[in-house]
C-alpha cells in the first residue's frame, strides 16, 4: 500500500467517524415529535435566516401534524412564503390558496390573496411576446384584492404590480397591431388597437393605439372617419408628443378628401370638406390658397339635375 493511498483511507476512515459521532450526538432532531410552538420558533428562525428549503420542511411538518393549532394559519403563510422565497411561484401560489380555502378569517388572508397574484405575476415570463396566459389572471385578482381591501397597507403595492401587469399585456396585444400596420392591414390592426383602448385604457399604449387607428383610416383613404379621428385625439390627449402629427393628418385629410369629392363631381360633398379645412386648419396660407382655388371652381361648376329633379319638371 503506497503512502498516499493510506492517507486517503484515512481521511475516510475519520470522516465516517466524525459523521457517526454527529448523528450520535445531536445531529438534526426528528420534527414529527417536536412540540407546535417549538417547529414554530424553528421554522421563522430558518425564514428569516433565509434558509428557505428548511423553513418549508418544518412548516409542512407543523401545519400536517397540529392542523388545529393556533399558529397554523401563521405557519401556512409562511410556508407560502417560503416556497416563494425559493422562487417557486407555482408551488407558493398553490400554498397561499390552500391559506385562503382553509383559514378564510385568518389576519393573513388578505396578504395571501395579494400574494398569490404576486406569484402569478412573477411566475409570468418577463418579455412581452412569451405567454402572458397567467398574468391576465393576476390581472384579475390584483383588481379583486383592490376592490376587496382599498384601506390595505398593501394597496399601493398591489396597483403598482397592476399597473405594469396591464402595461405588458398592453403592450403585446398593441405590438401586434403594428404588425399588422407594417402588412398594411389596417383592418386587422383596428382588432388588436381597440383592444388596448377599451381593456387598457389607462396604459401608455392606449394613446398610440388610438392614433394608429386614425391614421389606418387615413392611409385607407376614409377621410371623414380618419378626420373625425384625429380630432378626437387631439381632445384626448392634448400634450401627447404626437400631437403635431395628427394636426396635420387631420387637416390633409379634409384637402384629400374634398379633392377626391371634386374629382369624382362630388362639389357638395367637396364643399362641405374644404369648408371644414378653413374653420379647422385655416393658418397655412399656401394651403389656404389651394382651397379658395377649388371653392372658386365649385361655384363655377353647372349645377347637374338629379333625375327626381327632371321628372319633377
Amino acid at each position: 500500500m503506497t503512502s498516499s493511498t493510506y492517507r486517503l483511507l484515512t481521511i475516510i476512515v475519520l470522516a465516517a467517524m466524525s459523521a457517526v459521532s454527529f448523528w450520535g450526538c445531536g445531529g438534526p432532531p426528528d420534527l414529527g415529535v417536536m412540540p407546535a410552538r417549538d417547529l414554530f420558533d424553528r421554522g421563522m428562525d430558518q425564514f428569516q435566516r433565509e434558509k428557505y428549503l428548511q423553513s418549508i420542511e418544518t412548516f409542512q411538518t407543523l401545519v400536517f401534524n397540529y392542523p388545529g393549532e393556533s399558529v397554523v394559519d401563521t405557519a401556512q403563510f409562511y410556508l407560502a412564503s417560503s416556497y416563494f422565497g425559493e422562487k417557486s411561484y407555482i408551488l407558493a401560489a398553490v400554498e397561499f390558496n390552500r391559506l385562503l380555502v382553509n383559514y378564510p378569517s385568518s389576519l393573513f388572508a388578505p396578504r395571501a390573496q395579494l400574494m398569490r397574484a404576486v406569484c402569478y405575476f412573477e411566475g409570468t415570463p418577463k418579455h412581452y411576446g412569451l405567454d402572458q396566459s397567467d398574468l391576465q389572471l393576476a390581472i384579475v385578482q390584483f383588481e379583486d384584492f383592490i376592490i376587496d381591501y382599498p384601506e390595505s397597507d398593501a394597496i399601493d403595492d398591489a396597483r403598482k404590480y397592476l399597473s405594469i401587469a396591464q402595461n405588458r399585456l398592453a403592450r403585446k396585444c398593441y405590438e401586434s397591431g403594428v404588425v399588422y400596420v407594417r402588412l398594411r392591414d389596417y383592418r386587422g390592426s383596428r382588432t388588436y388597437f381597440q383592444k388596448v383602448i377599451d381593456e387598457y385604457t389607462e396604459t401608455e399604449y392606449a394613446a398610440n393605439a388610438t392614433f394608429y387607428i386614425a391614421d389606418g383610416y387615413f392611409k385607407s383613404g376614409d377621410w371623414d372617419e380618419a378626420h373625425e379621428r384625429f380630432e378626437n385625439f387631439k381632445i384626448v390627449f392634448p400634450d401627447h408628443e404626437w400631437i403635431d402629427q395628427a394636426t396635420e393628418r387631420s387637416c390633409e385629410a379634409m384637402i384629400e378628401g374634398g379633392k377626391e369629392a371634386f374629382d369624382d363631381a362630388d362639389y357638395e360633398l367637396a364643399r362641405t370638406r374644404f369648408d371644414r379645412f378653413k374653420l379647422i386648419c385655416g393658418g397655412d396660407a399656401d394651403k389656404l390658397e389651394e382651397v379658395d382655388e377649388y371653392l372658386q371652381q365649385i361655384g363655377e361648376a353647372p349645377v347637374v339635375e338629379t333625375p327626381q329633379e327632371n321628372a319633377g319638371s
